[in-house]
């Protein structure tokens, strides 16, 4: 009965006053309903999202066209993103955005990294909550952003206090207000096949505990089996999406009852809510290539991703301890050398400097560069770590 469709145009699901809305935070376009009014979900109460689709069944143009949403509707200041691409061609178009907290992951590896690195940015999160007495990031937010100068200058102190003590980086805290940190990975099978013991644990974690402080997780995959989503991830996981897929059995693995195989190609999808016992029909929106092009040069022509100096050291140095320990390797500024005095002169040309800065600029690894930085704030040429934000510079220019 439904097989001639009329295409969904994002463009018009963009005109909805919901999907700006402050109720909000994160939202989701899923489309138009059966009886033709458009439908926007908020991520942020699901509070983590499960997808799947065979190959044709739009999964992809879906996945982008979620991304580009957020990316409508936040600046890298009130959302950061990571994206796990096994892929690595789904998410390539937005390896340039700002919101980056890491580059574009495509190796399982670095994949599991990165949950590393999510799940220790979440415990800090989580101190920063209990010190300003927040049960969540909104909380949190409104009371860091009513701080004066003289209490965030106590916060500064106290911070580099921790930082000079033997393991005292461990509990440091933000105090600053934080964005909302959503981890899209497009293949979860890919990363399942062969890092399943050392994902589970992470997804674990962060599936339990993240949505209090602003983490949210979305996962895709193409094949729904159960030792891709395994039993673990669909507990903790309740918001679920299916759109066409192969067998009555990846539709029972997904959504708990058969159905989704019978769905027509791209872009007909079943959504499952939390806490909902039957699922909901919608037909995903179509976002042209174009279109995405056109959000991506909008942000990547205001700035370049800043990435979380943490995460980098975790990334690129060998395997760094759960607190971040240092990386091996490291010079003292007698071997650093001519390499070094150079950097030196540049940066005290400039206003802020971040490692990944000295990296474009230099063409030099994320660690070599990281080390340059500590060495500058040894010597009192920038300013200490805030967050991920680049240092000030204190010295005045080199001639």
């Amino acid at each position: 009965a439904n097989s001639k469709r009329e295409t969904v145009y994002y463009k018009d699901l963009l005109a909805e006053d919901s999907f700006w809305s402050d109720d909000v935070a994160l939202p989701i376009a899923l489309g138009k309903q059966a009886n033709g009014a458009p439908k926007i979900v908020n991520l942020r109460p699901m509070p983590h999202l499960l997808i799947a689709g065979t190959t044709g069944s739009g999964k992809s143009v879906f996945v982008r066209s979620i991304i580009s949403g957020l990316l409508f509707r936040h600046s890298p200041k009130t959302l950061r993103l990571i994206l796990i691409d096994p892929k690595m061609v789904d998410l390539a178009d937005f390896k340039d955005m700002p919101h980056l907290v890491l580059p574009h992951i495509i190796e399982p590896k670095k994949a599991v990294t990165a949950l590393r690195w999510a799940v220790q940015e979440m415990e800090k999160r989580y101190r920063s909550l209990s010190k300003f007495g927040a049960a969540k990031i909104e909380v949190f937010n409104e009371r860091v952003a009513a701080l004066g100068k003289d209490e965030i200058a106590e916060h500064e102190k106290f911070n580099q206090e921790l930082d000079e003590q033997a393991g005292g980086a461990k509990d440091q805290y933000y105090f600053q207000q934080l964005p909302f940190i959503v981890i899209i990975c497009d293949e979860l099978a890919d990363l399942m096949v062969s890092e399943k013991q050392a994902l589970e644990p992470l997804i674990q974690k962060l599936v339990q505990k993240a949505r209090a402080c602003g983490i949210h997780l979305i996962f895709a995959t193409q094949s729904p089996r159960k030792e891709v989503v395994t039993g673990l991830i669909k507990t903790n996981i309740p918001a679920r999406i299916a759109l066409k897929v192969a067998s009555p059995m990846d539709s029972r693995i997904i959504l708990e009852e058969s159905g989704a195989e019978r769905l027509l190609p791209n872009g007909d999808m079943l959504f499952l809510a939390p806490g909902v016992n039957k699922p909901s029909r919608h037909h995903g929106p179509y976002l042209t290539d174009g279109e995405v092009n056109d959000v991506v040069k909008f942000w990547s022509d205001q700035s370049k991703p800043e990435f979380d100096p943490l995460g980098m050291k975790m990334l690129e140095g060998p395997a760094v301890g759960v607190d971040g320990g240092m990386i091996q390797g490291a010079f003292s500024e007698d071997e650093a050398g001519e390499e070094y005095d150079h950097i030196v002169r540049w940066t005290t040309e400039q206003k802020t400097v971040s490692a990944s800065m000295l990296q474009r600029r230099f063409q030099i690894g994320y660690p070599k560069a990281a080390r340059f930085i500590e060495l500058m704030e040894q010597s009192g040429l920038v300013s200490g770590a805030n967050g991920s934000k680049p240092r000030q510079v204190l010295a005045s220019p080199l001639r």
